[in-house]
Order: C-alpha cells, then sequence, then structure tokens
C-alpha cells in the first residue's frame, strides 16, 4: 500500500513494507524492571550458594529460624523425656557404672557416640524445614517476604506428605544405625569388650557413609513436594533424578555449608555454656551442704545449657534448610532452565 501521512502509516519491521497503523502488533506500555530478588535468577557459582543461604535466612527470619525453634523445641521435649525415662529404668545399672572407672570410661565413650548420632539423626528434621522455606525461597526471587503462617497455608494438601517424607527418611536412617550397629550389641551381650568397641566405631563409620550419600540423593525432598505440589514417592523420585546430575558439587556445597555454620555457632555458644558451667560449679562451692540448694543450681544450669542448646541447633538447621533451598532451584536452574520460568513468572507479575 502507498504511504498517506506519518500519522495513519508505520513500517512492519517484520517484512519492511508500510501499513496502515493500528494493523499490526501493538506496542507495549513501558512498565519499570521488576525489583532484583534477594536469589538471583541464574545459575550460581559454589560460593554464591552459600552465600545466598544466609541472604535467604537474613530475608525472611521469621519463617526460616522460627519454624526451626518451633520444631526443635518440641524435639528437645521428645529427647528429654526419653533420656529421662531410660536414665529412671537404668539407675540401678548406672549406680553400678559410677563405681567402676573402666565401665565409666566405656559409658562416656558411647555416650559421646550416641550423641553425635542423635545429632545426624536429626537430619530428617531438616527435610520438614527446607519444605517450609521453600515457599519462602520462590517467593524472594521477587523481593517478597513471606511468613511463617503464609508458608504453612501454602502448604495445603501437602503438609501430611511433607511430614510423612521427613518421618520416612528420619526412620531409614535409624533402621540404617539398628542393623549395622547389631553386631556391636551382640558382642556386648557375651562381655567382649575390646570387640564391641571395634565393630562400633566401624559400623558408626558405615552408618556416616549410608546416611550422608542416603540423605544427599534425598536432599531435595521436602522442596520439591512444597515447590511442585507432589506426594511422598514421587518427591523421592524428584529428588533423586535432581541429584543425579552435579552430586559432587551439590555434596560440597551441603557438607561444606554444615559444617562452617556449626562452627560459626560453636564459635558463640561454646563461650556462653563455659560461662554457665563455671558459675553453676562457683555456686556449688558456695552454696549450702543442703542437697534442694545443689538440686536447683543444677536444675537452673541444666535448663539454660538446654536452652542454648536448642537455639543453636535452630539457627544451624535454619541455615542449612535455606541452603538446601537454594540448592535445589540452582540444580533446576542447571538442569532445566528454571530461571527462565522465573524471570517469565516476575514479567507476569509486573
Amino acid at each position: 500500500m502507498g504511504r498517506s501521512n506519518a500519522w495513519t502509516s508505520e513500517v512492519d519491521w517484520q517484512t519492511g513494507q508500510w501499513q496502515r497503523r493500528g494493523q499490526g502488533p501493538t506496542h507495549h506500555e513501558w512498565h519499570p524492571p521488576s525489583p532484583r530478588g534477594v536469589l538471583a535468577k541464574r545459575p550460581l557459582t559454589f560460593f554464591e550458594v552459600l552465600d545466598s543461604g544466609f541472604r535467604l535466612l537474613r530475608f525472611v527470619p521469621g519463617l526460616t529460624i522460627g519454624a526451626a525453634l518451633i520444631v526443635f523445641t518440641l524435639w528437645t521435649l521428645i529427647l528429654t523425656a526419653v533420656g529421662t525415662f531410660v536414665v529412671l529404668e537404668f539407675l540401678p545399672v548406672l549406680n553400678d557404672l559410677v563405681s567402676n572407672d573402666d565401665a565409666m570410661s566405656g559409658f562416656f565413650l558411647l555416650a559421646q557416640m550416641g550423641s553425635f548420632a542423635i545429632s545426624l539423626l536429626s537430619l530428617g528434621v531438616a527435610h520438614f524445614l527446607a519444605g517450609l522455606a521453600a515457599a519462602g525461597a520462590e517467593s524472594s526471587f521477587g523481593a517478597r517476604k513471606t511468613t511463617l503462617t503464609q508458608s504453612w497455608m501454602s502448604l495445603r494438601g501437602r503438609r501430611w506428605s511433607l511430614l510423612l517424607a521427613a518421618a520416612l527418611l528420619g526412620a531409614i536412617n535409624l533402621g540404617l544405625l539398628i542393623l549395622l550397629g547389631l553386631p556391636s550389641l551382640l558382642f556386648a551381650m557375651v562381655d567382649n569388650t575390646v570387640l564391641a568397641i571395634v565393630t562400633a566405631f566401624i559400623a558408626l563409620g558405615l552408618w556416616l557413609c549410608a546416611l550422608v550419600w542416603l540423605n544427599l540423593r534425598f536432599a531435595f525432598t521436602g522442596s520439591a513436594i512444597s515447590v511442585e505440589r507432589l506426594g511422598v514417592r514421587a518427591g523421592l523420585r524428584r529428588s533423586w533424578s535432581l541429584t543425579g546430575t552435579g552430586f559432587w558439587r551439590t555434596f560440597g556445597q551441603l557438607g561444606l555449608g554444615y559444617f562452617l555454620s556449626n562452627q560459626l555457632v560453636q564459635l558463640v555458644i561454646t563461650p556462653l555454656v563455659t560461662v554457665v558451667t563455671v558459675i553453676a560449679t562457683i555456686a556449688i562451692g558456695t552454696a549450702a551442704a543442703a542437697s534442694m540448694s545443689m538440686t536447683i543450681i543444677l536444675a537452673i544450669a541444666g535448663a539454660i545449657l538446654l536452652l542454648l542448646t536448642t537455639v543453636s541447633s535452630a539457627i544451624l538447621f535454619a541455615y542449612f534448610s535455606c541452603l538446601v533451598c537454594v540448592c535445589y532451584f540452582d540444580q533446576r536452574m542447571r538442569s532445566e532452565g528454571f530461571d527462565l520460568v522465573l524471570i517469565r513468572r516476575e514479567e507476569g507479575t509486573e
């Protein structure tokens, strides 16, 4: 067609031909760019993943630390109740151990190994916390904060799946520990102390390797259930397929993140524990000989130490759950181009 004037005609830049204005594709109005998210919408480098876990923790502390405090308070109460029951049930045996130095040394060794095993069994809780934090992590790509209530409401229809997945993985970890610890228990029952200790160390090493491998392959189960609205079996399969590629990268990120955060928490908590212990020791030394005063002092010191342990564990696993979420989204960006989905989603919300 011929050009009539500049007001009624325009060039179609796809064909190079003149056309009447309004017949071609309409121009979109200008919109300001979407706000920069807390988490970058692109694949991250190794150390950027570790830093993004801290950034997510600081961005939504009510969701991450709040959920971890609630969960670990309940977990601590359960462990305290079980420990109290065991102590009261086996009190005569413990009294006999106190009078035997060799038996007491072996008991302390087993207690330390048991404490280490219980701390690793708590990894099952991380799957549940990662599922809760995943909603906040997804919203943080658009710099939108998510509260604990909003995250819990977004899990409607998938809460039981998340709880069952965490319980199942925790039961698998415990079952492996019991299975590998049976030889040591049998040697202990026949009074072969040396073989019992040796097999206990071997079993603990094998269990640690199996625990790391299984929990790494299923690390994204909670996040997949939360974000992709999957069931338990589908979430396990999804995590298994995502961790099939980049296994050592994910292992390094989660392992180094857990180690560094654990050292940081211990660096803060250890002086506080030392101060509480010293004050309790001085108070016991200056208190009257009455057993009631010593009982009260020990009870207060024990409660403070238990509180510090709960808070430190909550902060540690809050960061670890954030790190798992960041690794989950980073793996999806690398293998599925999920960063393009996030960019398009943010453009659609403008």
